[in-house]
């Protein structure tokens, strides 16, 4: 048989089987991946052009509620959840150790929102503090293009530190960090896929899903060149998903991990959406002079709590004013209260 023949066989009379299976099943993964994949890069670049697009008050005030769905989104998966408002309470200082709560009876004045969503336990205080470090640097990335957490073994590890993960040996580690694809390797969310299913050296893949490998997912994915507005979502899908993917491993896996990325890149967007008509409502509010309703009704979209001072302070005005305008703005329908306080009350959209 000469060259051509050999180029025009049939393939089912190949001599190799075993390659062409192998070959087969490769494509057939690849094959898989491919509508998940371009769902869920769909939905990413939706988000990432809408908070483009979006005044500088909403784009922040979304990712800093999304940080914190980031967290809860955690703790659903790792235990009992906390709802994403009583986070911004302990983030905020207003509120303390969840445990201590448990214990002497006062699950409810600490965790106001889930303990009325009849949530009977709570996390250990380490993993909440995970949780909420979790959504500080998940915001830095967004925020901050000095945040590369990539750019060594010593800030990968920097980093890591406060989400209660701990890097191998700097020599395996660097190996690692050099051997990661870059933009022209591989698709972002799949490289950011196969962080998550392998863990990262030191904090092997567990049962569990962990806070680390996610991260760094993340970290890779505003590498690749994303991410420059919004980091990378993933617990903020359904809990029933994220804890579906725990169980999972190879070509299901990734595509289980894209629909996550699908799922919270949604529902990033749905907030923005709540938020603009927060701010369509703040925009109607009656602005006579010297009124600062519409000024108040800014620093509420932005930020995911806030008191009465914090209110006065930004706005330059007296704590008696800054009541007054937090109470004209529940009155209107803007803000409401979140504790259930008489007093060392916070507001939120």
């Amino acid at each position: 048989m000469d060259q051509d023949e050999e180029l025009l066989r049939p393939p089912w009379e190949d001599d190799a089987p075993m390659f062409r299976r192998a070959s087969d099943r490769r494509g057939a993964n690849a094959a898989a991946l491919l509508v998940p994949l371009a769902r869920a890069q769909d939905a990413v670049a939706r988000l990432e052009t809408l908070v483009a697009a979006a005044p500088d008050d909403l784009a922040s005030g979304l990712r800093a509620r999304l940080a914190l769905f980031e967290a809860a989104g955690f703790l659903a998966h790792r235990g009992p959840p906390v709802h994403p408002h009583d986070l911004a309470l302990r983030e905020a200082g207003m509120t303390g150790s969840y445990s201590l709560a448990a214990l002497t009876g006062r699950l409810k004045q600490e965790a106001p929102w889930t303990a009325a969503a009849g949530g009977e336990g709570v996390p250990d205080d380490h993993l909440v503090a995970q949780a909420l470090a979790l959504a500080r640097h998940w915001r830095r990335l967004a925020e901050l293009s000095t945040v590369q957490p990539l750019r060594s073994v010593a800030t990968l590890a920097t980093s890591l530190s406060p989400l209660g993960a701990h890097l191998a040996d700097d020599e395996t580690a660097r190996d690692w960090l050099a051997a990661l694809p870059g933009p022209t390797e591989r698709p972002g969310l799949l490289a950011a896929a196969q962080i998550v299913a392998e863990g990262i050296p030191g904090t092997p893949r567990g049962e569990a899903l962990d806070l680390a490998p996610a991260y760094v997912a993340a970290a890779v994915w505003r590498r690749h060149g994303y991410g420059r507005g919004c980091a990378l979502p993933f617990w903020s899908a359904s809990i029933s998903r994220i804890d579906a993917l725990a169980r999972q491993s190879g070509t299901e896996f990734q595509r289980s991990y894209l629909d996550c990325i699908a799922e919270a890149a949604q529902r990033g967007a749905r907030e923005l959406a709540r938020l603009h008509a927060a701010a369509v409502k703040i925009a109607a509010l009656p602005g006579r002079a010297r009124s600062r309703l519409q000024g108040a009704g800014a620093v509420a979209v932005r930020e995911p709590l806030i008191t009465t001072s914090q209110l006065a302070r930004k706005l330059g005005v007296s704590p008696r004013a800054g009541l007054d305008l937090a109470a004209r703005l529940v009155d209107a329908g803007v803000l409401r209260e979140m504790t259930g306080r008489a007093a060392w009350r916070a507001f939120a959209v």
